[in-house]
C-alpha cells in the first residue's frame, strides 16, 4: 500500500500526527464507505423482513474473516457493543458460588474494563478475588499463580493479553496451561493484541476472549466481539435474553440455541460489522508481518529519541521483541503528564496520559498508518517541552 493510499483511507494524517492508536484507531474511509452502503441500500431498498435477515446474514461474511484472524469457528464469535460488554457476559454470566474465586492481576495492573466488572460482580455474588502482584512490566509471577490456584476454588483466571499502559505481551498461553492443569477457565482480554500482534485462540487455549473494533483493526467504534468454546459456553447463563437466542412457537415455548449465538439476543449493529469487515481486508492487505514490523520500527525511533533525553524522560517498557508492542509507555520527570498532553493536542499531536499504578506516564502509541514524518514531529515537540 503507497503511502499517498494511506493519506486516502486516513485523512487525518493531513493535519494530525496521531498517536493513541491504544485507545481507538481513526476509522479508515473503506469502512466508513462500507457502513454508508449499508445503510444507504436499507434506507432505499428496505426495511423489510427478508431484507433485514439479507442484512444480517451479510454480516456473517466480516464474523468469517474475524474468526479467521484470531483462528476459531465463525459461529463461535459473538457480536457486542464493546469489549467491556463482552467481559460483562463472563462476569455476570459465569454462576459462580460463595465459596470460589477469581483470579486476576489486579486493579493496579489491569484496564478498569477488566477488572471493575469483576470486581463489581464478585462483590455481589461474596466471591472472593485473588490479586496477583506483578513486575515492573506487569507480568505475574507464573509459580505463584499456580500456587493461588492450587490452594483456592477459583474458577476463573483473567488476563490481558497485552497491558494497556506498559504494552507488554502477556504468557497468555502459559496462564491458560496453568489454569487448565488446575481446573480453571480462562478469560483473555484480546483488546489490545488482535490488529497489533498475531492471536491464536485455539493456540493459546482461551475459553473465553474478548476485543474491540476501534483500536488496531481501524474499524468502527461501538462494536465489540466475543469468543467462547462450545465448552465453557455451557458454564455461561446469557446476560440477556431474546427471541434471536432460541427457537420458539407462537404459544411461547423455547428451546435455547446450542450455539455461542443465544448469546446474541436481538438485533445488532449490523451495518457497523460491514465496516468491521472493510477494515479487516485493508489490515489483510497490509499484513500482520508488515504491520508489526512498521510499528515497531516506529516504536524504536520514539524510545532511542526518549533513552537521549535520560534526565527529562525515562522508557518504562521492556526491550525485548517478543515481549512488546508498540505501545511506549514514557515517565515525564519534570513537568506534569497531563499538562504535557494538552500542550502536543494543541500543535495537532495527540498522545495519552495513563498511569502504572499510582504514577501518572506518557502512552505514545503508534500504528501501521503513521509514518517517520509524524515521529519527527512527536519528537521534536518532547525535546522543546
Amino acid at each position: 500500500m503507497s503511502q499517498l493510499d494511506i493519506i486516502s483511507e486516513f485523512p487525518i494524517k493531513k493535519h494530525t500526527a496521531y498517536f493513541n492508536n491504544a485507545s481507538y484507531t481513526p476509522m479508515s474511509t473503506s469502512a466508513i464507505a462500507a457502513i454508508n452502503e449499508a445503510l444507504k441500500s436499507y434506507a432505499t431498498s428496505g426495511p423489510s423482513d427478508d431484507y433485514y435477515k439479507g442484512l444480517r446474514d451479510g454480516a456473517n461474511s466480516g464474523r468469517a474473516k474475524l474468526a479467521t484472524m484470531i483462528n476459531v469457528e465463525r459461529d463461535g464469535v459473538v457480536f457486542t457493543e464493546s469489549a467491556t460488554q463482552s467481559i460483562n457476559l463472563v462476569a455476570n454470566g459465569l454462576n459462580l458460588q460463595k465459596d470460589e474465586s477469581i483470579v486476576t492481576r489486579g486493579g493496579a495492573s489491569e484496564h478498569p474494563s477488566n477488572y471493575l466488572p469483576w470486581r463489581y460482580y464478585c462483590n455481589r455474588k461474596g466471591v472472593k478475588i485473588e490479586d496477583l502482584d506483578t513486575d515492573d512490566f506487569g507480568i505475574p509471577d507464573l509459580s505463584v499463580l499456580d500456587s493461588v490456584l492450587k490452594q483456592t476454588k477459583a474458577r476463573l483466571v483473567v488476563l490481558s493479553h497485552v497491558t494497556y499502559n506498559l504494552g507488554t505481551i502477556m504468557p497468555a498461553s502459559e496462564v491458560s496451561k496453568i489454569a487448565h492443569e488446575r481446573n480453571a477457565l480462562f478469560f483473555l482480554d484480546a483488546s489490545q493484541s488482535v490488529g497489533n500482534i498475531r492471536v491464536d485462540a485455539k493456540e493459546i487455549g482461551c475459553d473465553f476472549l474478548a476485543g474491540t473494533a476501534a483500536k488496531w483493526l481501524c474499524g468502527p467504534l461501538g462494536l465489540g466481539f466475543f469468543y467462547v468454546t462450545q465448552e465453557a459456553l455451557e458454564s455461561l447463563q446469557p446476560l440477556n435474553f431474546g427471541p434471536n437466542a432460541c427457537t420458539y412457537t407462537p404459544d411461547g415455548k423455547f428451546e435455547e440455541l446450542k450455539t455461542p449465538q443465544r448469546l446474541q439476543e436481538g438485533f445488532r449493529n449490523w451495518t457497523f460489522i460491514y465496516g468491521l469487515e472493510a477494515a479487516l481486508d485493508l489490515w489483510n492487505d497490509y499484513g500482520l508481518e508488515m504491520i508489526r514490523k512498521k510499528n515497531l520500527e516506529l516504536a524504536d525511533m520514539i524510545i532511542e529519541k526518549i533513552n537521549s533525553m535520560p534526565k527529562r524522560f525515562d522508557f518504562l517498557g521492556t526491550s525485548q521483541d517478543n515481549l512488546r508492542t508498540s505501545i511506549v509507555p514514557v515517565a515525564a520527570n519534570d513537568f506534569k503528564s497531563g499538562e504535557l498532553v494538552m500542550k502536543l493536542a494543541k500543535k495537532g499531536i495527540v498522545i495519552a496520559e495513563r498511569e502504572i499504578r499510582e504514577k501518572k506516564i506518557l502512552r505514545i502509541s503508534p500504528h501501521f498508518y503513521n509514518d517517520v514524518d509524524e515521529v519527527g514531529r512527536v519528537l521534536e515537540a518532547l525535546a522543546e517541552s
